[in-house]
């Protein structure tokens, strides 16, 4: 019996970097650089290292990090690479503004985890000429996109949301979250995975909230929350619940093509969105919010030392094996 094809995926998982043929024209990168200047070993290392990188690279952008937006992103001079130097935390917030740019970005790390910046300055320099001859692995991150609308949209947008236009729209690498907020009382919210008709549902829930994660940040709050970790070389989108009142809501997977629906039947003074743990909206009862898969990948240069789930054993002792006693 002839086997269907396997479905293609939105986005190649894995690529090499492209750097606007600059091998073939023989010319240096030409690199953005975002640090977290806040951190006063950012300021340290990048006083020695910055000499050793502009013998090596064109840097065309230096900006104040704070100063960048997604609007004035595409401002910037055209570039090959962008650095980031901090954490994880630093790393996201650039991200969301400059994915539309479609520009790898390499982490150096200067924080905690460091599972999203998986680079030290060390690991960049040992690699460079990988990085630059376009030999080193790229990990094309899915974000979401969050849309918010106001009580006066139809049920799931009525199948013509598209017409409507949200009070925000913004983008996601790790997640967005619900909270339920002062008073700390649970909310009530209506959920609807590809509504195909007008005030059709999937289920409804009282929880604290719930998170939307994508695969990189299913091993952020998602993980703590109890939901499962999704592999980035997958096009999916978790859903978990935040202490249901309920035996039998789980975490769930769902098609990052999925449009994902909720109605926010009843909630707090303080019911809140979160965006990757940085940036927040109020919402109210009535509202509705979509998040579905967005159209553009994250190009995320990995450390070619380490696998992905290396790293998982690695930072967060994934399937660690119990502490036993050593026999005497």
């Amino acid at each position: 019996m002839k086997r269907n094809p396997e479905p293609k995926s939105r986005h190649p998982k894995t690529d090499h970097v492209t750097l606007c043929n600059m091998t073939k024209a023989k010319r240096q990168p030409r690199l953005w650089i975002f640090a977290n200047r806040k951190m006063v070993q950012v300021n340290s290392a990048l006083k020695k290292f910055l000499p050793w990188l502009g013998e090596r690279a064109n840097i065309v952008a230096d900006p104040d990090i704070e100063s960048i937006t997604r609007e004035n992103a595409a401002d910037l001079p055209k570039a090959d690479m962008a650095l980031v130097f901090g954490g994880d935390g630093t790393l996201l917030a650039q991200a969301r503004k400059i994915v539309d740019q479609k520009v790898p970005i390499i982490g150096i790390n200067f924080g905690k985890l460091g599972f999203l910046a998986e680079f030290t300055i060390d690991d960049l320099k040992k690699h460079w000429d990988e990085v630059t001859h376009l030999q080193c692995p790229v990990s094309q991150r899915l974000l979401i996109e969050l849309s918010v609308y106001d009580d006066t949209v139809p049920r799931w947008g009525n199948g013509t949301w598209k017409e409507y236009k949200p009070i925000l729209r913004t983008v996601a690498l790790n997640d967005v979250v619900v909270m339920a907020g002062p008073p700390y009382r649970m909310i009530d919210l209506d959920l609807a995975i590809d509504p195909k008709l007008h005030g059709s549902h999937t289920t409804q829930f009282s929880a604290d909230g719930v998170i939307v994660s994508t695969p990189s940040g299913s091993t952020a709050y998602n993980l703590s929350a109890g939901g499962p970790i999704i592999s980035p070389g997958i096009d999916a989108i978790g859903i978990t619940p935040l202490c249901p009142h309920s035996l039998a809501f789980r975490p769930i997977i769902v098609n990052a093509e999925s449009n994902i629906w909720f109605h926010l039947m009843r909630a707090n003074e303080g019911t809140t969105l979160v965006i990757d743990g940085q940036d927040s909206i109020s919402i109210q009862a009535g509202q509705q919010f979509l998040v579905r898969g967005y159209e553009h990948p994250l190009k995320l240069v990995q450390n070619p030392d380490i696998t992905y789930w290396q790293m998982l054993a690695k930072k967060l002792n994934w399937a660690a094996r119990p502490r036993r006693k050593e026999k005497r």
